[in-house]
């Protein structure tokens, strides 16, 4: 404990140097046994030789232990025991502590129970529960605080049986206990005007807690105890959305835990008008009437948003519903809800105006990324969209009239708000991906275009930029609707607009260049008729011009859709662009910058790479010293994109028949121990690899062959990382001779192991394909005499007790590629090795047969750069990209490229190669499996 102690003490030193030795330290310790038990006791320990700020950075190391240890690619194999016993220690010490100390933990713990509960910690919940009978508020809070974090699921995971019976057990647990603290919560509303501030925020922070549990248990459906108990719930809502809290004040706009509530009830009175008409309609009129008074009695501080946005997307989805039809259709109702509901919280702010100016990415995150969920303007426009669609003949005259008069003013304020109701009435469909997919007819998003937008955009560039801001958010937004002038003109627009004074139009119009050339799948636009050298040396330009660019992704996205399209006349302009983005990682080295602006500069850098390659150039000069301070200074964040512009580098070099000699001095750190200890790394340093492996495999492998094998066998043993093992097995295979001492049969000795002592069926799956691309390496006799050397019959029992018996099940889990090397594969083992496999050669062409007609675990064989990049955002929009994976960086060439067709390949093998070395092989294969390989065959 006194060593961690010590490091812990280093992470905390201002110097850099010894910082990055307590780094070291620790990231040395946490292999060793029982240092996450330690470092919990380290967190727990309140003796005063132990500093305050030494326990909090054990409760930060513990948290940053747990979030890479129980998470899909672990870098410590903890025993099951070591695992019990912490999880144990470690909801006790949640309990134990407080404040920070105690929110870290708590966070902790969710994120185990993320992976082991239910199953693995069945006693987890029961727990928490016994907490809520208790009268002290901080175990309340800590037990409500984590049943939140565990509970959240159940709004947005799949129904599934393994779901509901989670639910049920959680709510055998906490739904009778959880009402009684709602009922003696409640109590204090009566005295709360003598209670002090902080008495009252506690009170509320509890509330807050029950509300959100509550929210997630109904999620799924309304649990048969809560319908029994509306009445000890609804009243107490209704009665907390209008309480008011004097002494419950805001900082810095930010709501207060009173907002937060009022917020979260908002939200179940959705999910129950939504979804539990029948259960919730004796409530429903004093809903509306407290909800809509909600919203006309909120002042318009920004504090107030998410509930207000909460209020407005409960009036939406009612006013939606055939079942409260008459609670909107009385006389003025409709209009009343367009002007002083819609139109009002469409009305931009003095504070919003300040974000434009001050904090641009902030608002550009809300106005055009989606994050605008809990703003006013998304809650009006949700509201406004959705009256359109219930009431079209009442509500469009009425609006139509409202657009007349904005427009007529004259007043930019005014003609903003147009925006905001002229999508919210064309918008019929849309998608984050594509844009809009379906509009109302009755909106002519062309003649708007004419009439208000090209005139906003070809304004002055320094003119109301607001307004400029919504006509590139309209033009990106109905992108697949616009007339492709339209579009053209929004980029030539763009391009002028890259020279405002005003740096968030700079990455507006960024924006809106890189979102229509991706939508561009019909190649309207190209190097021809854009001006690309004046886009480009704009873009650049705009990285100089303010210096908070590199927190935003929206200038190197644009950049890089513009070099995409570039060709070899265009290309040659291209060395600012390469100087710049040289300059970008310099900068990145020494200040992180945001992790998506990271990713597509080194995505363009490979672009970049790729195009000058065929004019012959090189970017190795610019390029190379920079990977060199990444790899040198161990950026560790860096390190995976480093690794794959250097794989980009070497393949440039041979390619242009360069000498490839300057990376030779980079081998020993490619294949050190610390590199591959990270598993973001090791994808990366594969396909590093993989490129020198197939120029100068004599040489890489003669001078690493143990520490090549050491990597081998860490990765196939790894349930998370096995299919990389599988990958450096299949580049190591064609030149597995140069291994010192018996190669092959430990290669194939450590995958045996596997499948006897802890096979999964990803393993098995990798195992089988790998065993086909064996016989495409190198060929079918030897995988056979290679098992016979190991032990004689090997061959015969791998084929019978694991492909014969494993393969029925691949026919759920092989993508398309997969496919095609087992029909290969497949394929040279019963022509080339018929003789060994006379009592399988049946059940192996009728099994190949029926995976080759079964659909494909994926239903695209390749995704496209954009397609990977679009995939590496979760459903929240979030990127995601654990292995920094960069979609443009060179993929391997396919292997076996002549067959072109692998389905006849496999079907001319079974019926004319192997029945032409074994006459009688073909009365095994079953009559329709032959009926059907004849048919593919041609």
């Amino acid at each position: 404990m006194e060593q961690i102690g010590a490091a812990l003490q280093e992470t905390l030193e201002p110097n850099a140097a010894i910082r990055k030795r307590g780094e070291e330290s620790l990231r040395t310790l946490q292999s060793s046994p029982g240092f996450i038990i330690q470092i919990l006791q380290l967190v727990v320990n309140e003796q005063q030789q132990i500093a305050p700020q030494i326990r909090m950075a054990a409760a930060v190391a513990l948290k940053n232990f747990v979030k890479r240890n129980w998470g899909p690619a672990p870098e410590v194999e903890m025993s099951q025991e070591d695992e019990e016993q912490f999880r144990n220690m470690l909801l006790e010490a949640m309990f134990n502590t407080k404040s920070n100390v105690q929110e870290i933990l708590s966070n902790a713990l969710y994120l185990i129970a993320q992976r082991d509960f239910p199953e693995k910690w069945p006693e987890l919940v029961p727990y928490l529960s016994k907490f809520l009978t208790g009268s002290d508020l901080n175990h309340l809070v800590a037990s409500l605080a984590s049943m939140d974090q565990i509970f959240r699921k159940f709004r947005y995971q799949s129904k599934s049986t393994e779901l509901w019976k989670e639910l049920a057990k959680c709510l055998q647990s906490t739904q009778e206990p959880l009402t009684l603290l709602l009922r003696n919560m409640m109590e204090v509303c009566q005295q709360k005007d003598n209670l002090g501030a902080a008495e009252i925020a506690q009170w509320l922070k509890v509330l807050n807690l029950i509300a959100k549990v509550y929210h997630s248990l109904c999620s799924q459906d309304i649990p048969e105890y809560f319908e029994d108990h509306l009445n000890d719930w609804m009243p107490h809502f209704l009665q907390l959305v209008q309480i008011d809290a004097p002494t419950q004040t805001s900082s810095a706009g930010e709501p207060t835990t009173l907002d937060e509530l009022k917020h979260e009830i908002c939200e179940i009175f959705t999910l129950y008008s939504q979804r539990y008409e029948e259960e919730i309609a004796p409530y429903v009129p004093d809903i509306i009437s407290a909800v809509w008074r909600l919203l006309e009695t909120t002042g318009p501080d920004t504090r107030y948003d998410t509930m207000v946005c909460a209020a407005l997307e409960f009036l939406s989805m009612v006013s939606q519903r055939q079942y409260y039809e008459s609670h909107f259709t009385g006389e003025g109702v409709l209009r009343t809800l367009a002007e002083n509901v819609c139109v009002q919280n469409l009305l931009l702010r003095q504070q919003d105006m300040e974000l434009f100016e001050d904090e641009p990415l902030d608002y550009m995150k809300r106005d055009i990324e989606g994050t605008d969920v809990g703003t006013r303007r998304r809650g009006a426009i949700d509201l406004a969209r959705g009256l359109c669609r219930r009431f079209e003949d009442k509500m469009f005259p009425c609006l139509k009239e409202i657009i007349g008069i904005l427009i007529n003013s004259g007043e930019w304020i005014k003609i903003d708000i147009v925006y905001s109701l002229i999508t919210a009435i064309a918008v019929k469909t849309e998608t984050a991906k594509n844009g809009v997919t379906a509009t109302n007819p009755i909106i002519d998003i062309n003649d708007f275009f004419i009439a208000q937008v090209a005139s906003h955009l070809n304004s002055n560039v320094n003119d109301t930029p607001i307004l400029k801001a919504d006509a590139l958010r309209f033009a990106v937004t109905f992108r697949n609707q616009l007339a492709p002038e339209h579009l053209m003109t929004t980029i030539k627009a763009s391009d002028a607009l890259l020279s405002s004074n005003t740096p968030i139009l700079h990455k507006y119009a960024a924006y809106a260049i890189e979102r229509i050339l991706l939508a561009d799948t019909k190649k309207i636009f190209s190097a021809h008729n854009l001006p690309v050298a004046s886009i480009l040396q704009n873009l650049v330009a705009a990285f100089d011009k303010d210096p908070k660019a590199q927190n935003s992704p929206y200038l190197i996205k644009a950049i890089l859709r513009i070099i995409v399209i570039l060709d070899d006349e265009t290309i040659r302009h291209a060395d600012a662009i390469a100087t710049k983005l040289a300059q970008l990682i310099e900068s990145a080295t020494k200040n992180p910058a945001d992790s998506v602006h990271t990713h597509f500069l080194f995505e363009t850098i490979c672009v970049l790479v790729t195009k000058t390659r065929t004019i012959g150039a090189s970017l190795d000069a610019q390029l190379l010293p920079l990977i060199e301070v990444i790899f040198r200074e161990d950026i560790e964040d860096l390190i995976p994109y480093a690794l794959q512009i250097t794989g980009v580098l070497v393949s440039s070099c041979i390619a242009r028949n360069a000498s490839i000699d300057q990376f030779s001095a980079f081998l020993p750190f490619l294949l050190s121990e610390r590199l591959w200890a990270r598993s973001a790394n090791v994808p990366a340093a594969l396909s590093v690899l993989e490129v020198l492996l197939s120029v100068n495999a004599q040489r890489v492998v003669s001078e690493n062959s143990s520490l090549l094998l050491n990597h081998l066998s860490r990765l196939l043993g790894s349930k998370t990382l096995d299919q990389y093992g599988f990958q450096l097995a299949a580049a190591i295979l064609p030149s597995i001779e140069h291994f010192e001492g018996q190669a092959m049969t430990f290669l194939l000795n450590t995958m045996f192991r596997r499948v006897q002592s802890s096979k999964t069926p990803k393993f098995i799956k990798l195992f089988i394909v790998f065993l086909c691309r064996f016989t495409i390496l190198r060929s079918a006799q030897d995988l056979v005499r290679s098992c016979e050397n190991i032990q004689t019959g090997m061959f015969g029992m791998l084929i019978e007790k694991v492909v014969c018996i494993e393969m029925p099940a691949l026919k759920q889990t092989t993508t398309a590629p997969e496919k095609r090397i087992i029909a290969i594969g497949m394929a040279n083992l019963l022509a080339e090795a018929t003789q060994q496999l006379v009592g399988q050669y049946g059940i192996l062409s009728y099994e190949t047969a029926m995976l080759l007609e079964a659909a494909s675990a994926s239903d695209r064989a390749v995704l496209s750069p954009e397609e990977e990049q679009a995939s590496m955002y979760n459903a929240e929009g979030e990127f995601v990209n654990p292995f920094c994976r960069l979609s443009y960086a060179p993929k391997p060439p396919q292997v076996a490229a002549s067959i072109t067709n692998h389905k006849a390949y496999f079907a001319q093998a079974v019926l004319v190669r192997g029945p032409g070395n074994v006459p009688d092989t073909l009365r095994a294969v079953p009559p329709e499996i032959v009926n059907y390989l004849q048919t593919i065959q041609q």
